[in-house]
């Protein structure tokens, strides 16, 4: 189901100390944000939002959709970690939507606020240009206070699983999961899968499913769905979601 007509939201947080650059999946790492206004909490970071730009009157929210990014929408939201180089704002051009990491060490979410889910499937056609150590990922259960878990791919043919949380306003800490190689990885344009049912995570690539992980250890069970683009040591990166959907296994 396409979501026609609608604003994006936008929210930005600054890096001022990230995880170390690398070039195939992340170790256990702490990233250092500082939110462009005023926290409200103590332990979780909470930035303003910026008003979206359409006008008009939205379309309802649906849980099972698929975003075909022909023209905004006023149901997502935006997560920046800049590096102190602030990234551009995401943006739909041209059925894409567009995000553009100028600098090293620049991670962006682009989150899906109207539900939560507890077992859910994404998918998504992703390009990535401009820049041959562009990152896409895919976020399942999102949580500020709890985490969440995130499927990234890379331009060597390696990926991995990895539960992500803020520890703290303005700290984020990434653990592996799972990380391993697969050959079905393509250099420019792939078709992204996550499936998050019960204690498990089932990635896929380009129809083909990758190695399923039991999760208990941080055991989320619900949140919000998303997206994600990073680059680490080079830039400029310029990551472009063709299409993404949600289901309900």
């Amino acid at each position: 189901m396409k979501l026609k007509g609608l604003g994006f939201l936008l929210v930005m947080l600054t890096l001022t100390a990230c995880q170390p650059a690398a070039t195939t999946e992340p170790g256990t790492a702490t990233a250092t944000l500082s939110p462009t206004s005023t926290s409200t909490s103590t332990s979780t970071p909470q930035p303003s939002a910026i008003p979206p730009t359409a006008t008009g009157t939205p379309l309802p929210a649906v849980r099972v959709f698929k975003d075909d990014f022909s023209q905004d929408s006023p149901y997502w939201s935006f997560l920046q970690v800049d590096a102190g180089q602030p990234s551009a704002r995401p943006e739909v051009n041209s059925g894409f939507l567009l995000f553009d990491l100028p600098a090293p060490n620049q991670w962006l979410y682009a989150l899906y606020e109207p539900f939560a889910y507890t077992d859910v499937r994404l998918d998504a056609d992703v390009q990535v240009r401009g820049g041959p150590q562009g990152t896409p990922g895919l976020v399942c259960r999102y949580d500020n206070e709890r985490g969440w878990y995130e499927f990234d791919i890379h331009e060597d043919q390696t990926y991995v699983l990895l539960y992500g949380q803020w520890l703290a306003d303005g700290v984020a800490r990434y653990t592996p999961l799972v990380r391993a190689g697969s050959e079905k990885i393509l250099p420019s344009e792939n078709e992204m899968g996550l499936l998050c049912e019960g204690d498990t995570l089932t990635p896929y690539i380009n129809g083909t499913q990758l190695r399923r992980q039991q999760e208990k250890t941080f055991a989320l069970t619900s949140g919000k769905i998303g997206v994600a683009a990073s680059a680490f040591e080079d830039g400029p990166v310029v990551i472009a979601y063709d299409w993404m959907q949600a289901a309900l296994p």
